[in-house]
């Protein structure tokens, strides 16, 4: 499934917690938080079936 957010744009890659630590997702929607906060842009978390992790994606509007 295409992430609504990542089309046409450039999606980069901030950080990445493993899926197999229960609290991956709570620290992972922090970190997208604090990346908000410091550079404006679009953040938000995937879900990486491949690496089996949960990304923070900035995607770049340009």
């Amino acid at each position: 499934m295409t992430c609504r957010y990542c089309t046409g744009h450039h999606p980069i890659r901030i950080d990445a917690y493993p899926a197999g630590n229960p609290r991956s997702s709570l620290v992972a929607t922090r970190r997208a938080t604090t990346a908000r906060a410091e550079a404006p842009g679009l953040v938000h978390v995937h879900y990486d079936t491949t690496t089996d992790t949960f990304t923070v994606i900035r995607t770049d509007q340009h």
